[in-house]
C-alpha cells in the first residue's frame, strides 16, 4: 500500500484529494527528516550560537567589569594624588610659616642690635660732646688769657669761678 502510494505519486497522479497511505508516508518522512535534522544540524548550530552569545555577552560583561575596576582604580589614584598634594601644600605652608617666623626673628634681632648700637653711639657722641665742651671751655679760657696778656700785657682774672 505504501509502495503503491509512492508509485502513484511518482507517476504524476494526484492523491492529495483522495488521501491514501502516501500522505502518511510523506508525513512520517517529514517527521523523520525533522528529527534527524534537529539532531544533526539544528541542535549543534543552536548550541554553538548560544555559546557564541554567552561568550560575547560574557566578554562584554568582563569588559564592563574591567572598565569599572579601571574607573575605581583611577578614582583611587586621583584621590591619592589629591591627598598627597594637600599634604605637600600643608608641609610647604608649615615650612613657609617657619621661614617667615625665622626671618621675623632675624629682623627683630637686627633691629634690636641696631637700636643698641645707635644708643651706644648716641651715648658715645654725648660723652665726646661733653668732653669737647669741657676741653673747649678750658681752651677758651687759656686763649682768652693769652689774648688778654698779649693785648693788655697782664693777666685778667675772671673771678666767676
Amino acid at each position: 500500500m505504501l509502495a503503491h502510494g509512492v508509485l502513484a505519486f511518482a507517476e504524476g497522479g494526484s492523491n492529495i484529494i483522495n488521501p491514501d497511505g502516501s500522505l502518511v508516508f510523506v508525513l512520517l518522512l517529514f517527521l523523520l527528516f525533522v528529527f534527524v535534522m534537529n539532531r544533526l544540524l539544528f541542535r549543534p548550530i543552536t548550541r554553538i550560537l548560544d555559546e557564541r552569545q554567552t561568550l560575547t555577552v560574557g566578554a562584554a560583561n568582563d569588559a564592563r567589569a574591567a572598565a569599572r575596576r579601571y574607573e575605581m582604580r583611577l578614582d583611587e589614584y586621583e584621590a591619592a594624588i589629591r591627598q598627597a598634594r594637600a599634604e605637600s601644600y600643608k608641609k610647604l605652608e608649615t615650612q613657609r610659616a617657619a621661614a617667615l617666623e625665622a626671618r621675623r626673628q632675624v629682623v627683630e634681632a637686627a633691629k634690636q642690635q641696631t637700636t643698641e648700637e645707635i644708643n651706644q653711639a648716641k651715648a658715645e657722641i654725648g660723652r665726646q660732646a661733653e668732653q669737647a665742651r669741657t676741653l673747649l671751655a678750658t681752651e677758651s679760657e687759656q686763649i682768652a688769657e693769652n689774648i688778654s696778656r698779649t693785648i693788655l700785657g697782664r693777666t685778667v682774672g675772671g673771678g666767676a669761678d
